[in-house]
């Protein structure tokens, strides 16, 4: 009898892999492509996703001789439209399917407890279900030769995504960590050596995707984005030399496919500030070529952790409080311009919370450099403040470092400090009233209020005053920013059919000016609706329409 699979999908948010929807990391495209290739019939692979076990209280709809579960979250993070799956949710997985076996993968393995159905793959998962399917299970590496294989042969897997094809593909340019030592809580250092893919390896996995019906993608998965095939003959402060030829040569394949249409969104994430401040001859050239590749409004995700030099040091972060003032300035001088009203690429910082040296001076430290990142008018993108979660393997691991409560308290009030005094601050200056926003899906909706974001990389969240249909894509025209989003209206603004609430948070417009323009609707002449609405900022105007045609929009793009 024929073998049947299946491959279940808790989505992950690994430090260099995201995998939460619209994103979809490269585990389940690898597994069932190494399916595949050991001579397993697709009809005979199921791809789940733990939404689809949500609705069924966790309960399989049948049994398999394996399911490959992958990714969960210890501490998970908030997802506008998803939910990660949890701890608690992958046991209950495996205790309400008491007669099915379970092999978990990704880097949740190593911090799950092994049950008598369950199989904790220690190395690659992909690898697992190869050797399982050609009958010589082993728990191994899997090569960048493999992978060339599997990628291409797992792109059809994305059809059976319920979001299909709505989605991003996170691609892998290579994992493990360059630096010759490396950060306490480093995960990537536990996969050893550094493993690079061809770049012919990687656009044919791409192809193939494109082949399947995706066209958004995000070289994501990867510790720096910048090292892909860097000089391991040359160190600065342990920090190889870039080498700029094989990244430029990759870009090149992906903006002819861009520019022929096959690509409509290419976002990249992930590097290392370090090799930015050491080589910044080098960097340059680099993100010059991203620059001109990539989708505008991408998102550069610096992992500067603390600006603390005590911190720093106890924990052999990448860089110093300067060092990481000089990447920031090198990425804005270089993708700060403006393209369809958004910036190209703007960097991010990333920044941990309870790392060993940490004491309650440690925030305001991050404050003041992030502060003074404002004043000297740079913008940042994003400011992630997350709690460090060590994984098995890593040096933290097995430091019980306690960390101090009053460092606890102030983390929360700088942390609420920062959100009001230096992210909101950005946002206004990144995105200021009358700024467009393309193509943001509709995800929820709660309390009058549609909730949309693009299918990109650390999209902003645009909150729409009015009922817009779930999934469905809009324009959008920001009128207001509240304190992690936008507040916006579809454009062009539709006068005449949008509710009054909306209308009032115009600005300039205000209660009084928008309840004699609802009584007064509907307006055949610009001119006259104008008159009633004398005052409205100037940049909203101009996306004024008396059509209602915005709010019915629900294309997909092919």
């Amino acid at each position: 009898m024929m073998k049947r699979f299946c491959i279940l999908d808790c989505y992950v948010d690994e430090p260099a892999c995201l995998g939460v929807p619209p994103f979809v990391s490269p585990y389940p495209r690898y597994i069932f492509g190494a399916l595949v290739r050991a001579g397993v019939d697709e009809t005979r692979i199921r791809y789940l996703t733990i939404d689809a076990l949500r609705e069924k209280d966790y309960h399989l709809d049948g049994v398999y001789d394996l399911v490959f579960l992958i990714g969960g979250a210890v501490v998970p993070g908030k997802y506008l439209g998803s939910r990660i799956g949890t701890l608690a949710e992958i046991r209950r997985i495996a205790e309400r399917n008491a007669e099915q076996n379970f092999a978990v993968g990704g880097l949740i393995s190593r911090v799950l407890d092994e049950k008598p159905n369950t199989l904790l793959v220690a190395d690659d998962i992909e690898k697992f279900a190869h050797t399982y399917a050609l009958n010589e299970p082993s728990d191994s590496r899997r090569s960048a030769h493999e992978i060339a294989s599997w990628a291409v042969s797992g792109a059809p897997v994305m059809k059976q995504h319920p979001r299909y094809p709505d989605l991003i593909c996170e691609i892998e340019t290579y994992r493990g960590c360059p630096r010759t030592s490396h950060c306490s809580f480093c995960s990537e250092g536990l996969f050893g050596t550094v493993e690079f893919r061809e770049p012919e390896d990687i656009i044919a996995e791409i192809d193939a995707l494109i082949d399947a019906g995706i066209s958004r993608f995000r070289l994501g998965r990867q510790a720096d984005i910048l090292q892909y095939k860097s000089d391991f003959t040359h160190f600065i402060r342990g920090f190889p030399r870039p080498r700029t030829a094989p990244i430029l040569d990759l870009l090149s394949g992906l903006r002819e496919k861009k520019s022929k249409g096959y690509i409509t969104t290419l976002n990249i994430d992930n590097a290392n500030p370090g090799t930015i401040a050491h080589y910044p001859e080098e960097a340059s050239r680099i993100l010059e070529g991203i620059v001109a590749t990539i989708t505008p409004g991408d998102t550069l995700a610096l992992g500067v952790e603390s600006f603390d030099p005590h911190v720093i040091a106890a924990n052999n972060l990448k860089v110093s409080g300067d060092e990481a003032l000089t990447a920031i300035e090198i990425i804005n001088r270089i993708g700060g311009g403006r393209m369809n009203s958004i910036p190209v690429l703007l960097p991010g910082v990333n920044l941990l919370h309870g790392l060993p040296g940490e004491s309650a001076g440690t925030f305001e430290e991050n404050y003041r450099w992030l502060r003074k990142i404002r004043d000297r008018g740079l913008l940042v993108k994003r400011i992630n403040m997350r709690q460090v979660l060590p994984f098995p393997g890593t040096p933290l691991y097995n430091i019980k470092a306690t960390v101090p409560r009053a460092a606890t308290h102030r983390f929360i009030y700088y942390r609420d400090k920062i959100r009001s005094e230096i992210e909101h601050y950005m946002l206004q200056r990144i995105y200021p009233v009358g700024t467009i926003i393309r193509e943001n899906q509709i995800l929820d909706m709660r309390a009058g209020y549609s909730y949309g974001k693009q299918i990109a990389s650390y999209s902003i969240t645009v909150k729409f005053p009015l009922h817009l249909p779930v999934k469905s894509f809009h324009d959008a025209v920001v009128i207001g920013h509240r304190e992690r989003s936008l507040l916006a209206l579809p454009n062009p603004i539709p006068l005449n059919s949008l509710p009054q609430k909306a209308i009032e948070l115009i600005p300039g417009v205000g209660k009084k000016r928008g309840a004699d323009f609802v009584l007064g609707r509907p307006f055949k002449e610009m001119k006259d609706a104008l008159k009633i609405l004398d005052g409205a900022d100037e940049a909203i105007t101009e996306k004024f329409s008396l059509t209602g045609e915005a709010l019915i929009s629900q294309k997909h793009i092919p």
